[in-house]
């Protein structure tokens, strides 16, 4: 990980922050308001309900309630979210929510489907070779509303293996997947290429669409107004490409040591991206990032004795064999931890006004399904940070409420179905969007029929988090 010595350097505060004494650093770097940013964390097979799950004395599972997080001892939390105790002033762990929509979508598997339903609020496009989605993500929503024009609008990213991929979680206003950078050498390079590849390059790089631009104004006259339209709106993101390349190109601001082309364990390649969007934060390179998470290799969260493979040797089997409920209990807490180091990371660093970047941050943790059996019943985000915006350190419940249909296995409930789902996940995206500074009364779908054709409203915020 990287040093907190050199997270300061990266923030530029290192000589000032020694030079005065307590408290004149945060009166000195009073100023216009605070950088917000984002960052999106995705996983793959879902949460082991029961094991995430916290139950105090006394609450019921048919009403709404919150728990006080920082009245708690760490042995209180439940295993999965116990990594998260140190930051618990900063949690908002959501129960009681479901991916409903996903539910009712149709076509495709359902680990496509569920990804594009979590992160876009809308449904799977299953017509082309790759899966689209019909509308953007929610990262994308908000990169275009708060990033720096000369700067990255975001930052796509996936800690793959060996065996599974992370999954692509971010989509486009034409709902298109976005490519993600899968080792940290290439986000390195993304993020602090043009700065270190030399004033050579970056002039070829202006030349280059110098010379595009000229052929284009030559050809001009000889074009119609409809062919004349679409070149300018195609040079006018050239231009706006060539006026980034020059910002990045001479940004004035230390990056992180260059990356290991390859990494042999998951966790150090999870460490190293963290530092990355440490350092592109820092730099304001960028103010929104999605981090999809491949499954690990089992052997690193203890489960190598199970199986090889996490996804067909173990997720899809929870509800068949405990050993296997436990091993993807281990496997949840290993992300936990894992979040946790990226929180830290974030808080080492200092931001304007005197807070830290983590201060000024919102991270979102989700999934694509459920649970590792494919079901999309029980969807149980946790939001860390956003302070700004929402009332942290709580753990809400609501009871499932919503008159849609879900899938369970037969172990859970015979016949495999319920009667009613939890509250529909995308007034999480329309709360969250809203945290970012976003006026939208929905994300994705407005509405949707459940099976028996009950009406589903799906616009406006997930209801207390603000209270």
């Amino acid at each position: 990980m990287i040093s907190r010595r050199h997270l300061l350097q990266l923030g530029g505060l290192t000589a000032l922050g020694a030079g005065l004494p307590g408290g004149a650093l945060r009166a000195f770097a009073q100023g216009p308001a605070p950088t917000r940013r984002l960052v999106v964390v995705s996983h793959c097979h879902g949460w082991p309900y029961a094991a995430w799950r916290m139950r105090p004395t006394g609450k019921s599972d048919d009403q709404p309630w919150t728990l006080d997080l920082s009245s708690l001892a760490q042995s209180e939390f439940s295993k999965p979210l116990a990594p998260l105790y140190e930051h618990r002033r900063r949690l908002l762990a959501l129960d009681g929510l479901s991916l409903a929509t996903a539910e009712l979508d149709t076509g495709g598997n359902r680990h496509d489907r569920g990804w594009i339903h979590a992160w876009t609020g809308n449904n799977a496009d299953f017509a082309a070779r790759d899966t689209r989605s019909t509308s953007a993500s929610l990262d994308q929503l908000i990169a275009a509303h708060i990033a720096r024009p000369d700067r990255l609008p975001s930052l796509e990213l996936s800690v793959d293996a060996a065996l599974e991929a992370g999954r692509p979680i971010s989509y486009n206003l034409g709902g298109v997947r976005l490519p993600a950078e899968s080792t940290p050498l290439g986000a390195w390079e993304r993020v602090f290429g043009p700065a270190s590849s030399g004033d050579a390059v970056g002039t070829r790089r202006r030349t280059t669409l110098d010379f595009a631009y000229d052929e284009y104004r030559e050809l001009a006259p000889r074009l119609g107004a409809t062919d004349r339209a679409r070149l300018e709106s195609h040079f006018g993101l050239v231009q706006r490409l060539g006026h980034r390349l020059e910002a990045l190109a001479t940004l004035a601001c230390t990056a992180p040591a260059r990356p290991a082309a390859s990494f042999e364990k998951y966790d150090k390649r999870f460490d190293a991206f963290t530092d990355i969007i440490a350092a592109a934060f820092s730099c304001d390179i960028t103010r929104v990032v999605s981090l999809s998470l491949g499954e690990m290799p089992t052997a690193e969260f203890g489960a190598d004795k199970i199986s090889d493979k996490v996804h067909k040797g173990i997720a899809h089997y929870i509800y068949d064999d405990p050993k296997k409920y436990a091993a993807m209990t281990d496997y949840l807490q290993h992300h936990a931890r894992q979040v946790a180091r990226l929180v830290s990371t974030l808080e080492a660093i200092p931001d304007a006004g005197g807070d830290s970047v983590m201060d000024n941050t919102l991270i979102v943790w989700g999934s694509e399904l459920g649970d590792g059996w494919h079901g999309y019943g029980h969807y149980c985000p946790v939001l860390i940070g956003g302070s700004w915006a929402f009332k942290t350190g709580r753990y809400m419940y609501w009871p499932h409420q919503t008159p849609a249909e879900m899938r369970v296995p037969s172990q859970i409930l015979a016949g495999g179905t319920t009667r009613l789902s939890g509250i529909p996940h995308q007034r999480l995206l329309v709360s969250v969007a809203g945290a970012m500074g976003l006026e939208v009364d929905h994300v994705g779908l407005k509405h949707v029929r459940g099976q028996r054709g009950d009406f589903i409203d799906l616009s406006g915020p997930l209801n207390g988090l603000t209270a």
